[in-house]
């Protein structure tokens, strides 16, 4: 009498895709315009830009291309190329450099990272910070429109309990009437509430 085979039953595993890969299906016509993202190889669709959140990029916009000036690269919503599993678009990029730099490669790490958050506030928090951290991304900044704030992520750490494995170990909440210096440009300070649309009461329909 034969014994019987012991039988492995394994979890079914999500499916990661590389840069390679996502680039190929974006040529391809899979995402059919939609606004998607690679972040550690999940594809994220993006949430519709509303008002507050286009006035928040264009702000953060003007504010550094002035702070910044000569010898920098503001990158608005462009890829950054972290690793072979991660294409992400923040909001904006500040890269040591010129825009020409890039035409063969996007960059690959970028001195600050700027996202303005609303429905996406979680994700930015989380997914993105622990991605942002991980790359070394040393000066991370959330907008964040619902509580009119400023959200400075710094000093990338190892943290096993992270979404990808490291988070930052000095997070700053600043409010309007409060200021900051980007790490690179610690002789300017950059006032929050140059950074948060103006208020406004959405109209009866």
């Amino acid at each position: 009498m034969s014994t019987p085979r012991t039988q492995i039953i394994a979890e079914p595993k999500p499916r990661r895709w590389t840069r390679k890969e996502y680039y190929k299906m974006g040529e391809m016509g899979f995402f059919d315009g939609d606004r998607v993202e690679l972040i550690e190889g999940q594809v994220f669709e993006m949430s519709p830009i509303y008002e507050p959140h286009a006035v928040g990029v264009s702000l953060a916009d003007d504010i550094l291309r002035e702070v910044f000036g000569k010898g920098w690269a503001i990158r608005i919503q462009n890829p950054l190329s972290l690793g072979e599993a991660s294409d992400p678009e923040p909001d904006a990029a500040v890269i040591k450099g010129h825009n020409r730099d890039f035409i063969v490669k996007h960059p690959t790490t970028a001195d600050l990272v700027i996202e303005v958050a609303d429905s996406s506030l979680l994700h930015d928090r989380n997914h993105k910070a622990s991605l942002y951290a991980k790359a070394g991304i040393m000066d991370y900044w959330i907008v964040n429109l619902p509580e009119r704030r400023l959200e400075v992520h710094r000093n990338p750490v190892a943290n096993a309990e992270a979404e990808f494995g490291f988070d930052y170990a000095d997070k700053l909440i600043l409010k309007e009437g409060e200021s900051v210096a980007p790490l690179t440009k610690s002789d300017v300070m950059i006032d929050v509430v140059d950074l948060l649309p103006p208020r406004y009461e959405k109209s009866a329909p």
